[in-house]
């Protein structure tokens, strides 16, 4: 006998995440399958500390929104994620909405927690990506280094001694890798 999986719409996803119940968790919907992100100190300190970053520049130059692990963006039917930290641009979405934004973001960041595997990760940049996200950095505390994905273009390594620049989605935008670990 054969077990079926159950698969959700984006509106029965956002139906099941607005119960009382599920108030204080972290759902995504990935592929249709509602998945609970786990929470994790230091992959959480880190995407902190990314998020301080980018939101200092977006804010700077008032240029969108840097959302945290519970800024959710519909990416297709079937997927909703919440990326560790997420940016997008007030030109794509110019006013911030309730709940989780109609559209992909332009920047996701993605922090290995214990309880993730390379492999999903780097499945989901490519979700990211044929969505319309336009860069995604997946963050490796343990190498401490950082793969960057854009479209079309091969994926990039960067070490502890590189610089993360924010390309044609934030323009200016540079981080030291040793600055995402220091501390």
């Amino acid at each position: 006998m054969a077990v079926e999986k159950l698969t959700y719409t984006v509106a029965q996803f956002q139906e099941f995440e607005s119960l009382p119940e599920n108030a204080d968790r972290i759902l995504e919907l990935i592929d249709g399958e509602i998945v609970e992100k786990m929470p994790s100190f230091t992959p959480s300190r880190i995407a902190s500390r990314i998020g301080r970053f980018l939101g200092n520049f977006a804010d700077e130059h008032q240029l969108g929104y840097v959302t945290g692990e519970a800024g959710g963006y519909v990416m297709s039917e079937g997927n909703v994620f919440n990326p560790d930290v997420g940016y997008i641009s007030k030109e794509r979405l110019p006013e911030a909405p309730e709940r989780e934004a109609p559209v992909p973001p332009d920047l996701a960041v993605e922090v290995k927690s214990p309880s993730d595997s390379k492999r999903a990760m780097r499945r989901k940049a490519e979700k990211y990506l044929a969505s319309g996200t336009r860069l995604v950095w997946l963050v490796f505390p343990d190498e401490q280094l950082v793969e960057v994905y854009v479209a079309d273009k091969d994926v990039q390594t960067v070490g502890i001694d590189g610089v993360l620049e924010g390309g044609d989605v934030l323009p200016g935008f540079t981080l030291k890798v040793s600055d995402i670990f220091a501390g």
